[in-house]
C-alpha cells in the first residue's frame, strides 16, 4: 500500500510518473507482433484524423501514428488487465473507468514526426477531467530519438489556450509558453515494458526523431466512467482538426 501511495504522490505533484517493467520482454514481444500484422492488413482501411505517415508514402511501416487502435480486439481486451486497470484506477482515484481511446505512436527512424506542445484534455474535452494516458515503451525511448518530454507539475495550471498546429497526429499546440519557463522539462527515458502515466492536463510533446532507432509507444486512454464531454469545445476542436486535414490534402 505504501509503494502505490509513493507513487499517487509523485503523480499529484509532477502530473507524470514512470513504472519501470509494467510488461515483460516477452509481453511487448507479442504485442508488437500482434499489432504489425494488423496494421500490415488494416492500415488501408483508415486515413484522415485516423492514421499518420512519416512520409507521403502509405506504407504500414512508415506509420508515424495510429489513434484507432482500440478497434483492434486484442488491444481492447489488452487494457482489461488487471495490472492495467488498477494502475490507472489507483492514479484517477476512481473505482469505475473506462477506456477512451488506444492509439500508437511508431516514430519510425530518421523521420519520426515531433509531436508539439500540448494537453490531452484540449482534444477530449471532459469537463472536470479526471482522464490519464498510459505509455507503455514498445521500443526504447528517451531524448536521443524522439521520447516524450514533460514540464512538471504544469498540470496545476488548468487548460491553458491552444492554436492549430498543422502537425500530422497532433493538431493543435500551446499558444503561449510564458506560464510554463519557471517549471522543470523532463525527458524520461524508458526501456522496453516500462510505462509513463501522465494526467490529461499535463503539457508535454515530442521531438523529431532522425536518430537510427524507431521509437514505437502503445497508449492507453483511461477516464472516469462518468465523464462528460463539452460538446462546445468539442465542435471548435473538430473543426480546427478538419481545416488542417483539408489544406494537407490541398496541398
Amino acid at each position: 500500500m505504501q509503494f502505490y501511495n509513493n507513487q499517487k504522490q509523485i503523480y499529484n505533484s509532477k502530473g507524470w510518473l514512470k513504472i519501470e517493467n509494467l510488461l515483460s520482454m516477452k509481453e511487448v514481444r507479442s504485442i508488437k507482433q500482434r499489432i504489425n500484422l494488423f496494421l500490415k492488413k488494416n492500415h488501408k482501411k483508415y486515413s484522415g484524423k485516423d492514421i499518420n505517415y512519416s512520409g507521403v508514402e502509405k506504407n504500414w511501416k512508415k506509420i508515424n501514428s495510429f489513434h484507432k487502435l482500440h478497434k483492434f480486439k486484442y488491444i481492447s481486451e489488452y487494457s482489461k488487465k488487471k495490472k492495467i486497470l488498477n494502475l490507472a484506477k489507483n492514479m484517477i482515484s476512481k473505482k469505475r473507468i473506462k477506456l477512451r481511446a488506444a492509439e500508437l505512436f511508431a516514430k519510425p527512424s530518421k523521420k519520426g514526426l515531433k509531436s508539439p506542445m500540448h494537453q490531452d484534455n484540449y482534444y477530449w474535452c471532459i469537463k472536470k477531467p479526471k482522464a490519464l494516458t498510459m505509455w507503455i515503451a514498445l521500443e526504447k525511448s528517451g531524448k536521443n530519438n524522439g521520447g516524450v518530454f514533460y514540464y512538471n507539475g504544469s498540470h496545476k495550471l488548468g487548460l491553458l489556450k491552444h492554436i492549430p498546429s498543422n502537425s500530422k497526429g497532433s493538431s493543435q499546440k500551446i499558444e503561449s509558453l510564458k506560464k510554463l519557463k519557471k517549471l522543470k522539462k523532463t525527458y524520461p527515458k524508458l526501456n522496453i515494458g516500462d510505462c509513463l502515466i501522465h494526467d490529461s492536463l499535463v503539457v508535454h510533446g515530442s521531438d523529431k526523431n532522425t536518430s537510427n532507432q524507431s521509437r514505437k509507444g502503445l497508449t492507453f486512454q483511461f477516464i472516469d466512467y462518468f465523464s462528460k464531454i463539452d460538446k462546445k469545445r468539442k465542435v471548435k476542436y473538430l473543426k480546427s482538426l478538419r481545416n488542417q486535414i483539408s489544406k494537407r490534402k490541398n496541398n
